[in-house]
């Protein structure tokens, strides 16, 4: 759940959480956790998605031992999981409690809200997946609650280096395990059709789909989703013409702290938001096409080698960079005429696109994954959490 702090409510479930946690403290030193026959693992970000819901998925099917359990202060979205058949727990319910003071570990991809005091309070194993490769600047100031993790597990050397000699991270927290999100991404275990299905868009089998991803305002307050000065009905219009020569649909995806803009009331385009559609890799793998400009969703995209159009527009980060510009690896459009030319030439001839392109692709995916993106990184989260577990201590 994304908390609003401008909402009392947000500040009454954060209450009610936090009186959860501070009863579960108390009972943890009562509680026999290495007699247990089944290891509790919780899960905690915004949504059950990203690097937490591939690590749940390999628990679920391969992990015997291992129970996760998906923590969320969001009713609606506990009582979805739970229809769904999915292990999830409500953060302001007295099973919250029982949770929390039976579980060995915390994994969180964002950072903890009332979870905090946890960390010192409680001998919980930490650890943290983080939910995006950046283009966004990050100093150490951006990871103070991390910092007292056990340890934060990364995509390759360059963001190792990069979480300890920047974010000021200790090295021995820093483990290289590939990122858990993009296996899917890599072994491609489900056909197009059956992921439209999935996701309720059935209607859209048959047809190329081109991914609008912009990332949100960030530090520039008054920033426009949309670019070069076009407002929602003029840009979206356009390259809604440029789709339809071609048989192919618009996707929208606004980023999940973006509030979803009114779009044309058009067939032509469909809104997939976050809150809806918390699956960004099943998106990203119907996506014959993505239009970015510094949402790190690109640094996922890279591994389906599709094209890849980057928007020329202010970086909205007040911090610079963490992977900077020269880690764009399509063409960058400076306008919107120069962005339909592209889209053009991306859905009539995508080979060409990669016989000009293919080459940076490979060497920005060799600088960003390593060797780590090989579909195995699931398992070696997983690897590192149950050896963690059964022996409680930190190989090196």
């Amino acid at each position: 759940m994304k908390v609003d702090k401008t909402n009392f409510r947000h500040w009454l479930l954060l209450a009610r959480f936090g009186l959860n946690i501070a009863i579960a403290i108390l009972l943890r030193p009562f509680v026999s956790h290495r007699k247990a026959d089944c290891k509790l693992i919780v899960l905690y970000g915004h949504k059950l998605s990203g690097n937490l819901l591939a690590i749940y998925r390999h628990l679920r099917i391969h992990s015997d031992g291992i129970h996760p359990v998906f923590l969320t202060m969001d009713t609606v979205y506990h009582d979805r999981l739970d229809a769904a058949g999915e292990l999830s727990c409500l953060a302001v319910s007295p099973a919250c409690i029982r949770l929390l003071a039976h579980a060995e570990a915390v994994i969180s991809d964002h950072g903890l809200h009332a979870l905090q005091p946890m960390l010192s309070l409680s001998n919980l194993k930490f650890f943290d997946v983080w939910h995006g490769i950046p283009f966004k600047g990050f100093d150490s100031a951006d990871f103070r609650v991390q910092h007292h993790y056990d340890e934060t597990w990364v995509s390759s050397p360059l963001m190792a280096d990069l979480y300890i000699n920047r974010f000021g991270f200790d090295k021995r927290q820093v483990v290289i395990t590939g990122y858990a999100r993009t296996d899917p991404l890599i072994r491609l275990e489900e056909a197009p059709e059956v992921i439209q299905r999935r996701l309720g868009l059935e209607s859209t089998q048959g047809q190329k789909l081109v991914l609008f991803a912009p990332t949100w305002k960030q530090d520039a307050h008054n920033r426009s989703l949309f670019p070069f000065g076009a407002d929602a009905g003029d840009f979206l219009g356009s390259l809604v013409a440029v789709c339809r020569r071609h048989g192919a649909l618009l996707l929208f995806r606004a980023h999940l702290n973006a509030s979803n803009p009114a779009l044309l009331s058009d067939e032509g385009v469909i809104s997939l938001p976050f809150a809806d559609y918390p699956d960004t890799e099943a998106v990203l793998q119907i996506s014959n096409v993505l239009i970015c400009d510094w949402s790190s969703i690109a640094f996922d995209y890279l591994l389906l080698n599709r094209p890849t159009l980057f928007l020329d527009v202010e970086p909205p980060f007040r911090k610079g960079f963490s992977l900077g510009p020269e880690y764009r690896f399509g063409p960058v459009v400076k306008s919107l005429p120069e962005l339909l030319g592209q889209l053009e030439r991306s859905l009539a001839d995508p080979a060409g696109y990669q016989a000009e392109f293919g080459s940076r692709y490979a060497e920005i995916r060799k600088q960003v994954y390593g060797n780590y993106a090989d579909g195995h990184s699931g398992e070696r989260c997983v690897e590192r959490l149950r050896s963690t577990l059964a022996t409680g201590e930190f190989s090196q």
